[in-house]
């Protein structure tokens, strides 16, 4: 049987009353851990690999962790699939630009890119960003010669190879 409220929200639905609930985006969940004598303290730890593409991005107000108003990068994103926001700040807080704005400034809007976490020294966890690897065709890939003796693959042959030594490198 279900709750008076699974049935309120429920109906509300059904009439268009009720405002979908928005996701943010995290790279770490929240996890309780026993800290001695039975007292459970909470405690990040990292989710895992998150494949993100950017939907829609604009500038707007937000606040910080500790409640000051801030300029913010607002994004919409998928999250391996799912649409979520994800908010970061403009400024660090020496007043410099965010680090994974930086790190996004070569991503565009659609394409799809990774995001985890990795922990800082001080402990907490700090995200990277990295590119998805494109692959490239098989029309694309060069033949290679394995075969050093019969010379017809994209290269000339080597011949036997001759022994260089490390001093007669130009560098």
């Amino acid at each position: 049987m279900s709750t008076l409220a699974k049935q309120l929200a429920d109906k509300a639905r059904e009439k268009g009353a009720i405002a979908d609930k928005n996701q943010f985006f995290s790279v770490t969940d929240k996890k309780k851990i026993d800290a001695g004598g039975g007292q459970m303290i909470d405690v990040e730890v990292p989710n895992g690999q998150h494949r993100v593409k950017i939907v829609s991005q604009k500038i707007g107000k937000g606040k910080s962790f500790n409640g000051a108003e801030q300029e913010e990068l607002q994004m919409v994103i998928t999250d391996n699939g799912v649409e979520k926001l994800w908010n970061m700040p403009i400024k660090n807080e020496d007043g410099n630009l965010y680090y994974l704005i930086e790190d996004l400034e070569d991503i565009e809007i659609g394409e799809e890119f990774y995001v985890e976490a990795f922990k800082l020294k001080n402990g907490k966890y700090g995200k990277r960003i990295s590119k998805v690897a494109v692959q490239a065709s098989a029309e694309h890939i060069p033949t290679i010669q394995l075969d050093e003796q019969d010379g017809e693959g994209d290269r000339p042959s080597l011949g036997g190879g001759e022994d260089i030594s490390i001093d007669d490198l130009p560098f």
